[in-house]
């Protein structure tokens, strides 16, 4: 079972047809007269595979696998448990199709097995002129596929007894800062982890499409291979919900499919071991009503929302008996200034945690017994230990620059989950036990 990736807003049927796609599909141009000077004129093709891939949303016995094209194009990913043999192929949905799109292709890997290692690889077609002419008697002939690498994952473990982490925050696109947490989470000589929770504020803003969310979200620069990491657990931060293609990423991305009838939302929970997360989207930094949004957001029925779902979801075995019990999100909830904000100032105040959250999700959060809630947002490691009135801590990472920035580790027993904060040289900063 795959999900599919959606055209919608583009003639898929036109652009299949024209021979500039062609040429950045890596196909040829039809002869004529003009054929010469089409070539020379669209310089050298593209690679029909665009970067690098990316794995998303792990579950215990699903991944959803990205990667990114320079044309229309069809896919499948091919994977098994033994890498000399990947014996396995998916590449159908629900509703009959296959993947194709001329940007983007997503395939979600079900039916696996939990704690388990898997070898993969993304396949691709090109999809030559007339092929989007269903039931044509004399389709035209389709190029050989192209491969990425081959590369592994492992499904999360839910009865193990320990589980670790990485998380990366506030990045911003800031490439160096992403290459060294890179390096320190997939590199030679890096720990072992099961998953990484890219905690939010991966962009600055969203208002490009075509370059800007796959090469900040899927293949950083075009130079960091996301898919030689761990899984990607992706955490909404106001940044990535800002701007007029904002709600595009979810094109390039994707989230658990663990709610009522199998849909992705921007918040679900998980269990790896004795750890029980839950990770909420905390939206924008502002009211909906506030100007700079020129009205595109709703994060406040979105919230309210949540605060439904958590009533339900904290009863769910797993999460509900689960030793040690997490939230992941990205404005904290917690501040150690808590003043209210002038939103219409100049220049414009903004939440350093969020209240609206908070006042939605506490009398739940309380009654599951979350131990910590780990955020970022404000660009420095800090740590607000529990007290009477919030019986859980806070903790955020750091920011985007190489003097804050800050590579948080998560170790998980039965009897407790440890948290430290290096730098980007790997030095040990801070630690914090639960």
């Amino acid at each position: 079972m795959t999900k599919q990736t959606h055209v919608g807003r583009r003639d898929f049927v036109k652009l299949v047809g024209s021979a500039g796609l062609l040429a950045a599909a890596g196909g040829s141009i039809a002869k004529g007269a003009d054929a010469p000077k089409a070539e020379a004129a669209a310089g050298p093709a593209k690679p029909l595979i665009r970067g690098t891939p990316a794995v998303f949303a792990p579950t215990a016995d699903s991944v959803c696998i990205v990667w990114t094209v320079n044309g229309a194009a069809r896919g499948w990913v091919e994977y098994g448990a033994d890498p000399e043999n990947l014996n396995l192929r998916s590449g159908g949905d629900a509703m009959g199709y296959t993947p194709h799109d001329e940007r983007v292709l997503k395939v979600r890997l079900k039916g696996l097995a939990a704690g388990t290692r898997y070898w993969w690889r993304a396949a691709s077609i090109a999809l030559a002129p007339g092929s989007a002419k269903a039931g044509s008697q004399n389709p035209p002939p389709e190029p050989p596929p192209v491969y990425t690498a081959v590369y592994s994952f492992t499904t999360l473990a839910p009865s193990a007894a320990e589980t670790s982490f990485v998380m990366w925050n506030d990045t911003h696109q800031n490439l160096p800062t992403i290459k060294r947490l890179s390096a320190l989470t997939a590199g030679e000589g890096a720990r072992q982890v099961d998953f990484l929770v890219w905690n939010g504020d991966i962009t600055q803003r969203n208002n490009n499409e075509a370059d800007l969310i796959p090469d900040t979200y899927v293949h950083p620069a075009g130079v960091v291979d996301l898919a030689k990491g761990p899984p990607i657990f992706l955490t909404r931060g106001n940044h990535d919900v800002r701007g007029v293609w904002a709600n595009k990423v979810v094109d390039y991305v994707d989230f658990p499919d663990t709610h009522e009838g199998g849909v992705a939302r921007p918040f679900y929970a998980f269990r790896s071991g004795p750890l029980g997360a839950i990770v909420l989207d905390t939206g924008e930094d502002k009211p909906d009503r506030h100007s700079s949004f020129r009205g595109l957001v709703s994060f406040e029925p979105l919230i309210e929302e949540q605060a439904r779902w958590l009533e339900k979801v904290i009863e769910r075995p797993e999460i509900k008996n689960a030793p040690v019990k997490v939230v992941f999100c990205h404005i904290p909830l917690r501040w150690t200034d808590e003043k209210p904000q002038d939103y219409f100032a100049k220049p414009a105040g903004f939440d350093r945690f969020s209240k609206r959250g908070r006042d939605a999700w506490h009398a739940s959060l309380v009654k599951w017994g979350v131990r910590v809630i780990i955020s970022a947002h404000v660009h420095r490691w800090v740590h607000i230990p529990a007290n009477a009135e919030f019986p859980y801590a806070q903790i955020t990472g750091g920011g985007p620059e190489k003097e804050r920035a800050r590579l948080v580790r998560g170790h998980v027993t039965s009897s407790g989950l440890k948290l430290t904060a290096c730098d980007l040289d790997g030095k040990e900063l801070a630690a914090v036990t639960f």
